[in-house]
């Protein structure tokens, strides 16, 4: 009879190394689909905490307008969405630009993907 090494310890760490990687793939894929940088989600919350005390910044249309919309005239971002020449590129323009009647806010690159996300996200929901 032939002494031949056993080859099992040597499959089971290949299976637990390509269990890991597929589980790492998974778990990329996953991450993506959910709330990250540049996500719609992100941009959702940062723009109620920013910009929601003056402008309307979400569904549904009857949604109370925030108290300061009228002293400011802050434009109704969702209904602003419905606008075909805002686009993204427009976004990223006006949000890297100062406005005298609003509070100088430094975004982020990040920051700045997560908005213009979640605004171009309404441009789906508007009929």
């Amino acid at each position: 009879m032939v002494d031949t090494p056993c080859r099992l310890p040597s499959l089971a760490v290949g299976a637990i190394i390509a269990s890991t990687i597929a589980s790492l793939i998974i778990a990329a894929f996953a991450h993506a689909a959910t709330d990250g940088p540049g996500s719609i989600g992100f941009g959702r919350r940062l723009v109620e905490d920013v910009c929601g005390e003056c402008h309307r910044v979400s569904q549904p249309p009857t949604a109370k307008p925030p108290p300061m919309q009228e002293d400011l005239a802050a434009p109704d971002l969702v209904e602003r969405m419905r606008d075909p020449g805002v686009t993204e590129m427009a976004l990223r323009s006006y949000l890297r630009t100062s406005h005298p009647v609003m509070p100088n806010i430094r975004l982020s690159t990040e920051e700045t993907d997560d908005v213009v996300a979640y605004l171009m996200s309404l441009k789906g929901g508007l009929q």
